[in-house]
This record gives C-alpha cells, structure tokens and sequence, in this order.
C-alpha cells in the first residue's frame, strides 16, 4: 500500500490545499467512505481519501472542528476531482455538508460510454476477495478510532484512479467519444441531487395492490419509522423492514402497542418503545396528507 497522512485539523486540512496549489496540481483523486442508513440514522461523510499522484491523504471530517473547511478542496477547486462513480458521494456532500464538489471527471461515465461495465476493482484489477470488499464496505466508517486496516483500505481504492483516467480518457479519444463525456460528466456534476427518505414508502412489497386505505395507512406507517429512527439515531431498517410493515398492513395492526408487539416478539435489541412509537404515529398522521 501506499504511504498516507491523516488529517484531523482545520491547520492540517489547509495545509493540505496550500501544497496543492503551491504544486499546481491538475488532478486530484477523491474516494469518499460514507454512512447511508446502515449503523446509524442518515447520509453522513465519513472520510475523503485523496490521492495526488505521488502521496496520499485521508481527511476525517468527523475530527475536523469547521467542516466548512473543505470548501477550497473540493468546491469550485483549481484541480479536477477524479472519481469513480461519483453520484452517491455527491449526494452526501451535497445532503450532509452543503458542499457540491466541482470539478469532477467521473471515470464511471467514461466507462460505460465505452460499454464497459463493473466496478472500480474490476477495471483496477485490485487483490481482494468480493467477501473482504464487502466486510470493508459494510464497516462502521463513522466509528473512532478507525483500524490501520480499515484506513489501508480506504485509501487503497484512490491510488489508482489517475492511471485509470489516462487509460480511459485516451481510449475516448481513439474513438471520437470526448465530447459525448465531456456533455455527460459535466451533467453528472451539476444534477441536482436530494434525499427525501419519507418519499420511499412505495417500497413496501406490495404497496401498490394494497387497497386506499391500506396505503394511506402503509405511508403514515414508513412516515413514523423514520421519525422514529431520527430521534433514536437508528437506520430505519433496524426499526422496521419494508417486509415488517407489509405484515402490520396485511394482518390489520394499527395501534402503537400492537406493532410494537409484532416488532418486539422476535428481537433483543433496538426494541421499540410504545409509548414513543405512539407518539410518532400521530406526528405521522398529522404530516402524511390526507391521514
């Protein structure tokens, strides 16, 4: 692996940019580890891994006392961020930090244009089983410390991205296809991304053969799932599966103290509380329209 500096200042992260311009750098390569509703509630950054072509660099945003800090990186920045797959990072940015990175080369968007699909270690041809990957991926990015494993890891993903940049961008050009990434990448950059996690309740398996009311019930349902998974900072899921819910539909439980009881029958942890699942659900039900 390659050798990295981890930043956890605000003097650190600035140094960083002054190297970087001083060096006038033209590419910088970015990997972002993230939280997504899977060990806590909502999209979180958890660390940006670069790479300059020569050293490496992990920030921890969660160390850093003014997150506003990263703007000069990756907002509007004198160097092109190089990417692999950029949509679900810049969401995060964009939902937790209000930042929107720019300028971007998403390798992604080179790579289907040339019909070829897969992830990043397919075309890097990275060691690594699939299980390993997926151990890592699955990690709690927002836990500290974080393990010299887990820091390897993430870092690893970045030091081969302006090797695959050339590869591609030159293979575009051999085949007259710059311009049509050009268009595309520059979409990828400025689309406008939102999260609207109580817009998703047409997720419960069988939603739509569900009768009116049902649905009506189904909405305020997920609606109150993720009231209460805010206020206990839990991934909704852990509160109730999208299969959960279908259940409580279908068998007609409609009081806090019957779901709670389905919910509860079968689990030792992230029990859910009556009395707050109750007050949820009429929270709901003044929110979701026509409740």
């Amino acid at each position: 692996m390659g050798s990295y500096e981890l930043i956890t200042t605000d003097e650190g992260l600035a140094r960083l940019v002054s190297r970087l311009r001083d060096a006038r750098l033209k590419r910088l390569a970015i990997d972002v580890e993230g939280e997504n509703n899977l060990h806590r509630y909502g999209i979180h950054v958890a660390l940006i891994q670069l790479f300059d072509g020569e050293r490496g660099f992990i920030v921890d945003p969660l160390a850093l006392p003014d997150p506003r800090g990263l703007k000069p990186l990756l907002e509007q920045a004198p160097w092109e961020l190089v990417w692999f797959d950029a949509g679900n990072d810049l969401l995060a940015f964009q939902h937790a930090l209000g930042i929107r990175p720019s300028p971007i080369l998403d390798l992604a968007v080179a790579a289907r244009l040339l019909g070829r699909t897969g992830g990043l270690h397919a075309f890097t041809g990275q060691a690594g089983s699939s299980k390993a990957k997926d151990k890592f991926q699955r990690a709690n990015w927002l836990r500290r410390p974080l393990s010299p494993a887990l820091l390897e890891y993430a870092i690893s993903d970045v030091l081969h991205l302006h090797a695959l940049a050339d590869s591609l961008l030159e293979e575009l050009g051999q085949r007259n296809l710059l311009e049509a990434f050009r268009t595309k990448n520059l979409e990828t950059q400025n689309a406008e991304r939102s999260w609207d996690p109580f817009a998703n309740y047409t997720r419960i398996p069988g939603f739509g053969r569900m009768s009116r009311p049902d649905r009506q019930f189904a909405r305020v349902l997920w609606h109150a799932r993720e009231l209460y998974g805010k206020a206990r900072d839990l991934p909704p899921g852990n509160v109730a599966s999208k299969q959960d819910m279908k259940t409580i539909v279908d068998r007609g439980l409609r009081t806090a103290e019957q779901i709670a009881k389905f919910l509860n029958d079968h689990r030792a942890k992230n029990r859910v509380i009556p009395q707050d699942l109750a007050r949820f659900l009429n929270e709901a039900e003044r929110q979701v329209p026509g409740a």
